[in-house]
């Protein structure tokens, strides 16, 4: 039986998040995916795993912040934070939920005040949610927290921009170079794969 830790796995260095806020703060880019993949660079960040469920929300965060968003950037990456690190490790497989389209509800919820019990901006966040992982699934398994993540925010962005009036700045054209690290990489199938046929 595979150990989940291998399919998986967390960092145990629990300082990995502080330096990625203490980065956040210091930037001033306008790009998500920008601010992600230099987020994903740390060697305490596995290749795959729930540490993405808040680096993700980071990166929107501070891409909205930066766009022009009127939050408190260290504040809402807290909470993001508390509601990244209590999704599970493999949650995409498990529940059918991908971690990457959840940490962007995350950031729109704690941006817009959502909660259970909101009127309008709740179904807002829900669709947009569901968007993010119908694109996810798209492309089927197995999973890759890269790719995943590429896919979600771009299109969560769009609804930033629609709904709370914030534009950030997405690439054209998103690129990985780190495939030759993941030995279930969809190869040329990957929209993100420099060989991609598309």
């Amino acid at each position: 039986m595979t150990d989940l830790k291998d399919v998986c796995p967390d960092t145990d260095k629990p300082d990995v998040f502080q330096r990625a806020m203490n980065f956040c703060l210091s930037s001033d880019s306008r790009d998500p995916i920008k601010i992600l993949k230099i987020l994903m660079k740390d060697p305490d960040v596995p290749f795959h795993g729930p540490v993405h469920h808040s680096l993700v929300p980071f990166a929107v965060l501070t891409a909205y912040k930066n766009s022009g968003g009127d939050i408190n950037l260290a504040e809402a990456m807290e909470k993001a934070h508390k509601r990244g690190s209590i999704i599970p490790a493999a949650v995409c497989g498990h529940w059918g939920a991908c971690g990457a389209a959840l940490g962007c509800g995350i950031a729109f919820s704690v941006i817009t005040n959502d909660g259970p019990l909101t009127g309008d901006v709740w179904s807002k966040d829900q669709i947009m949610v569901s968007d993010c992982l119908s694109k996810i699934a798209g492309y089927g398994g197995p999973r890759c927290c890269k790719r995943d993540a590429y896919l979600a925010i771009p299109l969560a962005a769009e609804y930033f921009k629609e709904y709370l009036g914030v534009e950030m700045e997405i690439p054209e054209k998103i690129k990985c170079y780190v495939s030759e690290n993941n030995p279930v990489c969809l190869k040329e199938v990957c929209p993100f794969n420099p060989n991609h046929k598309g």
